[in-house]
């Protein structure tokens, strides 16, 4: 008889503070560039066939400045591959969406580390962070992407997601796998950010939490004497709520352990994150230049109109 996972009687809150910290795995790191992709992985160093997540980066951003973020998953237990080739000026968010898809498919059909390290096809999820957060949701959408046929994916976790192309939203309304949205509470809908926004579009469970005082900037690393002795130059109250509840939402969706299960549940309250109600939040109409410009809910560009005197 096979046996029942234990669930853990540890609250959500204790959970948390856990998974905000280094995980039981030591952690190896590769670069994928040896099969012709840019970018890096991360993965447990024990042998073993683990789920795994494609990872995308911000725009202008390099993958280099999330690697204390991709470590702390690979710590628990999940692998990471990064792609590190969309940071132009002109990226594109289909591109990227279609490398986080290629790129999970490498490490699922390649043995990692020294050989005795596996990914679980079956486990798969998308990770990103702004433009990359954006991609995440496209390469979880059921469109063929660049030649990149859509996967099963098993969960999806978009940080301070950022507006696109028109890609975004098609996508949003197909992808069904869990999604988990973080950002800041003053960017849920903004000429920048549009985390309400996807959150209303998606297909799929979905959870919109945000954090207090964090922004977007705040979990990529930046080069300075911290960095060159090894330690991340982050915000750190804003890096352990996204380490806490991205880990705790993935190690849910992707692995099916029923102790992490508030992690994913919309309605929890789980540290000092604040669960977004969305049938309690106006929505808003006016489009990003209206938004850009200082239009008002319910009058739009036509109120802009009226405000401004004939010449």
């Amino acid at each position: 008889m096979a046996r029942k996972k234990r669930v853990s009687t540890k609250s959500p809150d204790k959970l948390s503070k856990q998974l905000a910290r280094r995980g039981p795995h030591k952690v190896l790191r590769g670069d994928l560039g040896i099969v012709g992709m840019p970018g890096h992985v991360f993965t447990p160093a024990d042998a073993g066939r683990y789920p795994a997540i494609a990872f995308g980066h911000g725009w202008l951003t390099s993958a280099n400045r999330y690697r204390s973020l991709l470590y702390h998953f690979a710590s628990w237990g999940i692998v990471v591959a990064a792609p590190d080739d969309q940071k132009r000026v002109m990226a594109s968010d289909i591109g990227l969406a279609a490398d986080l898809r290629a790129a999970a498919s490498i490490v699922s059909n390649y043995s990692l580390g020294t050989g005795e390290i596996t990914v679980d096809r079956d486990r798969i999820g998308f990770v990103g962070h702004g433009f990359g957060a954006s991609a995440a949701i496209i390469a979880a959408g059921d469109q063929q992407l660049l030649g990149q046929e859509a996967p099963d994916a098993r969960g999806v976790v978009a940080l301070f997601p950022a507006p696109t192309t028109q890609a975004l939203p098609q996508a949003a309304k197909t992808a069904t796998a869990p999604c988990l949205l973080l950002t800041g509470a003053g960017d849920l809908d903004n000429v920048d950010a549009n985390a309400l926004a996807l959150a209303r579009d998606y297909a799929g469970d979905v959870s919109l939490r945000t954090i207090p005082k964090a922004t977007r900037a705040g979990i990529v690393e930046r080069p300075s004497v911290k960095s060159l002795l090894g330690f991340a130059a982050v915000d750190r109250k804003s890096h352990s709520a996204v380490r806490a509840m991205s880990t705790g939402f993935l190690l849910y969706t992707l692995t099916g352990d029923p102790q992490y299960a508030a992690f994913a549940d919309a309605e929890a309250q789980i540290g000092k994150t604040t669960v977004v109600e969305l049938d309690d939040v106006p929505e808003e109409r006016l489009d990003s230049v209206s938004r850009l410009l200082g239009a008002k809910s319910g009058g739009g560009a036509r109120q802009l109109l009226a405000k401004s005197p004939v010449r």
